[in-house]
Formats: structure tokens, sequence, C-alpha cells
């Protein structure tokens, strides 16, 4: 039998909560001397599951409950939604979701320390310890990653704030702007190639003087072979290909155009060619 100590009431319930999906028998009681009462959950489970619950529970509740406190106490984010876009941020970062940030959490990985201190103290505990005392003690290496974790996600929290006003900055200037063209073909695979409704390739020449022609209120670059282009073209109907939909450019395009983007498979566009090659 392991017995865990909380001084939290609702840290208890939440854990045993978890705990209940992993074991057969769990229970909590209720304990107390002259000084404290705390609840005490009792569980017949191995030390392997155990050590897994305490995992999830630290990861995917406390690790909320302490990254609050910090984002409130040291970078006074006072706004719960503020809080809860940077916390979605912080977990994809613990989860290794986002591909170009992975490379700066690989040597503070929070999940792996977090790992290291609960397999060091499974070893040396008894079958039973105080939940408190162990994230008193053993944690104090996982907190400082945590706060580097908290200041990546802020960063990314700012820098994602910092599109959208790009993109609705964009989407204003658009909506004032007449169509200069009803449609035109975008092609993104290495790079960007962009057609005309005959199918014949714009060359770059004559996109940079697209480019130079227009008239953005945005104070960010934009890069005169892709978006310059289509801003100042700003066409009707964009039949956009690509083999990849997730390519940062793809999304940037498919946001500010919204509508006006017929997004499709890099082969519908030699089709398309093919097709008009026989009309003639």
């Amino acid at each position: 039998m392991i017995e865990i100590q909380f001084h939290d009431q609702k840290d208890a319930m939440r854990f045993l909560r978890i705990l209940n999906k992993q074991v057969k028998f769990v229970e909590s009681v209720e304990k107390m001397d002259d000084v404290n009462n705390w609840i005490v959950v009792k569980t017949d489970g191995s030390s392997t599951a155990v050590k897994k619950c305490l995992t999830a529970f630290i990861l995917h509740i406390k690790t909320d409950d302490w990254a609050r406190e910090i984002l409130q106490n040291r970078y006074f984010y006072l706004d719960e939604l503020e809080q809860r876009s940077i916390l979605e941020i912080l977990h994809s970062l613990i989860e290794e979701e986002r591909e170009g940030l992975t490379s700066l959490t690989k040597d503070i990985n929070i999940k792996t320390c977090l790992l290291e201190s609960l397999d060091n103290f499974m070893v040396e505990m008894h079958k039973e310890f105080s939940f408190d005392s162990f994230v008193t003690f053993r944690l104090k290496a996982f907190f400082e990653k945590l706060i580097k974790y908290i200041e990546l996600s802020i960063d990314e929290y700012k820098m994602e704030q910092e599109y959208q006003v790009f993109i609705h900055t964009l989407r204003n200037s658009l909506s004032k702007k007449a169509a200069k063209v009803n449609h035109i073909h975008v092609v993104i695979d290495l790079e960007i190639q962009f057609f005309d409704t005959e199918y014949r390739e714009i060359p770059q020449q004559e996109l940079m003087m697209l480019y130079d022609q227009r008239n953005l209120a945005s104070s960010h670059y934009i890069d005169p072979y892709s978006l310059g282009p289509l801003l100042a073209l700003a066409p009707k109907t964009i039949f956009l290909y690509t083999e990849d939909r997730e390519l940062p450019i793809v999304r940037t395009i498919l946001n500010i155009f919204e509508e006006r983007v017929q997004l499709l498979d890099k082969e519908h566009f030699f089709l398309r060619i093919n097709k008009q090659t026989e009309m003639k």
C-alpha cells in the first residue's frame, strides 16, 4: 500500500481522479493534528502506476497552477484570456508540438527533468510520502526549466499577436483596393510562381514592378515575390496549388485573402495546363 499526503484538498481530489483510472483500489482519508490537517490518498497500485499518475498530475494540472501564478506575479499577465493563450503555447512546447522551437527546448526538456526527479524519488521513497515535500525539495530544477518554458511561451504569444495585427492590417488594406485581375494562379513548391489567366508565368521583374507600386499601411516586411504581387493585384480569386498546406506562406495567404483563395493540390495545375493546351 502506498500513501501520499496532500495538504491541499483540491490537489488530493484531482490526483485521486487520475489515480482511479489507473489502479483498482484507491481511497482518501482526512487526517489532522494540533496544527495541520491533510488528505491521505491510499492505493495498492504499483510504484510504476503511481509514477505515471504523478507525471500526468504535475504536467497537465499542477503546471497550469504554477504557471498562472508565475504569469501573474512575475510577468504581470492578469487577463484570463491572455493567460489561457500562453498556457496553450506552454503545453504545446512541453509536448514538442512546435517544430520550430524544439531546438530551443532540447537542452531544457522539462518532461525529461520531471521523469528523472520522479525516477530518483520513487527508488528512494518509502511507502508513505508527502506530495508537497516532494515539490519543495525535488522539483527545484523543474521550476527553473518551467520559467524558461514560460518565457519562450510569452515570446511566442507576443509574436502571434504581432502576426494577427499584421494580418488584420493587410486585410483592411485589401478591402479598400479594387481588383486589378479577376484571377491568378499561384504554385508553391520549392519556390513560388505566378501565372496569369492564360497560364503564362509572370516574370520576377514584372512582380517587382507590382511590388514597387503597392501602397500598404504596414510596417512589416512584405516579400516582393509572394505577398507583394498578390496585394498589389488584389485578385478576386487566387487558385493556390501546393503539396504542403501547412507551409507558413500558404497559411498567411489563406489568412489574408480568406474566401478569395481556392486551395488545390499541385497536380491540378498541370492537369489544367494540359487541358488548356488541348483546347488550343
